[in-house]
């Protein structure tokens, strides 16, 4: 078949990859001047599975928007009814999230990891990554409250272990003496990868199967046309296509209206801060999250990188400065060392980046009600850790139709799509 995707995230490029594998035609669309300038610019970098199915979103709390930064999500939106909606219903829907739902996402991520992995392998991919990681505990109340999720992680079959303050400080020899630490949670397997590194990387092997990217062209209509659909793009072309995959969930509310369809997710804002190394010796081994206050510390090669902080609302322009500052005294509580801020040789970047979650938090992977049109999109901050799995099991479900079993939990159906 010949298909469009929308959308050249890692997300986009990756199912670009796997549809040009099972033998389609594939081009993909893409508003900015290159991939993965939005959400998966400059985010953590964690795929552990564990992580994903337990700490990867913020907190169940609402903070006021005039409060500081924190480990829940800030109110940004003002008066949106639909976003006081929208997070009514998704915090309802984390409280009901069940143990099948948990072990299909398990399975989705695992998949992908695999997949990640042997196309690193075969690919000879060069990109940043370490296995891994810590969630950090700094009292007797976080490690006692952390219980309940490991013993539910365990009964999921993951493999992690609580750790002495010690051990924690034999892992990661880097953790500033001086930071009160109780204890951690030590999870096993893949941890890190660079998204944006990875996705540049599949970008060429892409144009090496013969797909084709439009750049800086944006998708601005969507309708069926014989069997098939026919996208109008802003440098004014007009193409048919067999099939069309939305990989794009930030700016798709207008490409769905006029379709029909809902949107049924809403945007959240991420933060990054990073930095060039001091010295390696002083910088964390792989990743570790401070759980206190939802936020991640990744090793990316020669760059540290933290990130937390989530905001519902808001505009899309900047970085927002208390985000970051706290980033930064994050970073310094617990990696004092690290990272170089400052003097003729710092390269500090801070991010600001939009995260496309669903009513109820779950991916919408799968076909839509409109023949031909597939979605890919509303990851959350789990996107990374889920995109070469749902990239394959979506190419399955569109090469072979009697597939696709896997994707139902995640069907766009359950949404109204």
């Amino acid at each position: 078949m010949n298909i469009a995707i929308v959308g050249a995230g890692v997300c986009g490029v990756t199912t670009a990859h796997e549809l040009l594998n099972d033998g389609h035609a594939v081009t993909v669309y893409e508003k900015r001047g290159t991939p993965a300038e939005e959400a998966s610019f400059a985010p953590a970098g964690l795929v552990s599975t564990a992580w994903a199915l337990a700490w990867a979103g913020p907190e169940l709390r609402l903070h006021a928007p005039w409060a500081a930064p924190g480990p829940g999500v800030r109110w940004r939106a003002g008066l949106d009814a639909a976003a006081w909606h929208w997070w009514r219903r998704w915090r309802r829907e984390q409280h009901r999230r069940g143990n099948d739902t948990l072990l299909a996402l398990r399975e989705l991520i695992d998949h992908g990891l695999e997949r990640q992995i042997d196309l690193t392998r075969e690919l000879d991919l060069d990109h940043d990554r370490s296995d891994d990681m810590l969630v950090l505990l700094s009292d007797a109340r976080e490690a006692a409250g952390a219980q309940t999720t490991i013993d539910r992680l365990r009964g999921l079959g993951l493999e992690l272990r609580p750790v002495s303050a010690d051990e924690a400080r034999t892992l990661e020899p880097a953790l500033a003496p001086s930071a009160p630490l109780h204890s951690a949670v030590h999870l096993r397997g893949p941890a890190v990868a660079n998204c944006r590194e990875w996705t540049m990387l599949m970008r060429h092997r892409v144009a090496r199967l013969g797909g084709a990217l439009r750049l800086r062209t944006s998708v601005s209509a969507l309708r069926p046309d014989g069997g098939g659909w026919r996208l109008s793009t802003s440098d004014g072309s007009d193409e048919r296509f067999d099939a069309v995959v939305m990989c794009a969930g930030v700016g798709a509310e207008d490409l769905f209206a006029g379709l029909g369809l809902p949107a049924p997710w809403t945007v959240l804002w991420s933060h990054s801060l990073s930095a060039g190394m001091r010295e390696p010796m002083d910088a964390p081994v792989s990743a570790v999250l401070d759980l206190k206050s939802r936020v991640a510390i990744t090793r990316l090669g020669q760059r540290v990188r933290a990130s937390g902080g989530t905001d519902l609302g808001g505009s899309a322009a900047g970085t927002d400065p208390a985000s970051v500052r706290r980033l930064g005294q994050v970073l310094s509580h617990w990696f004092p060392a690290a990272a170089r801020f400052s003097g003729p040789q710092a390269s500090v970047q801070s991010w600001r980046g939009a995260l496309v979650v669903s009513n109820d938090g779950l991916p919408a992977i799968g076909p839509s009600r409109l023949p031909g049109l597939w979605l890919n999109l509303a990851h959350g901050e789990a996107g990374w850790a889920m995109a070469c799995g749902a990239a394959r099991r979506l190419s399955d479900a569109i090469t072979r139709p009697t597939s696709g079993a896997e994707l139902a939990p995640f069907a766009p159906s359950r949404l109204g799509l």
